[in-house]
């Protein structure tokens, strides 16, 4: 299993690591910064001693597997020096925070309405929300509370917690509960005193990092299935 460092740091750009399989061009280490794909975010990119690292998936087993541009010439118990694409992975973090931030504003202005899904890229987010109405004017005003607590500048940090102790908070749970089955502890990432939520992402430090947030579209994808897509400024 590979430890999975990014949950502890996600500022981290570079790191050494020891190969412990390789297998054509993936590629597992005893430990990474690399985010593997999960839960609507997408997997990070970079380099490992300088062959094009192209995706970052989970594999069966807990590692983490760095799908490689080409088979590299380094081979198992070899020390590796990575780097990862900063700059795609910040975005994506900006947009995280910001879809955190808009799940909180939806869940407490609108009846605890949960959201069912979302798609994280690097220039855009799409988020699904289970309500019967999300016209203009309920986009105006997540559009509006959301960027109060941007300007805010609250903290944002993630904390490990037990399984017993989370299930006595339900409000930490904003998806099927069935999703969060696979997670042998349970990850909390709390924006100061705003909100708390289930989450095994990467985010920012502070809610200021993200910018400004607009909601660029709305669909409607159903009676309780309405979805945005945002981007951050």
């Amino acid at each position: 299993m590979t430890r999975k460092l990014y949950l502890e740091d996600s500022y981290k750009k570079e790191f050494d690591a020891k190969v412990t399989a390789v297998n054509t061009n993936q590629v597992i280490l005893d430990q990474t910064y690399f985010y593997a794909a999960a839960g609507g975010q997408p997997g990070d990119t970079g380099e490992v001693n300088n062959i094009k690292v192209l995706d970052t998936i989970k594999g069966p087993d807990g590692s983490v597997i760095h799908i490689l541009e080409k088979e590299p010439g380094f081979k198992v118990g070899d020390s590796v020096h990575s780097i990862i694409n900063w700059d795609r992975r910040h975005k994506i973090m900006r947009l995280h925070t910001a879809c955190h931030i808009i799940s909180g504003v939806v869940y407490q202005k609108f009846s605890g309405a949960k959201f069912t899904g979302s798609q994280i890229y690097e220039d855009r987010a799409r988020m699904d929300f289970d309500m019967e109405k999300f016209d203009e004017e309920t986009a105006r005003i997540v559009e509006i509370e959301s960027n109060k607590i941007i300007e805010s500048g609250l903290p944002v940090a993630a904390k490990m917690l037990g399984w017993e102790e989370t299930q006595k908070d339900k409000d930490l749970f904003r998806v099927q509960h069935e999703l969060y089955s696979k997670y042998d502890k349970p990850r909390i990432v709390s924006i100061g005193n705003f909100d708390r939520q289930l989450d095994g992402g990467t985010h920012v430090k502070s809610t200021k990092e993200v910018g400004t947030i607009l909601i660029v579209k709305r669909e409607n994808k159903g009676r309780h299935n309405k979805r945005i897509t945002i981007v951050v400024e």
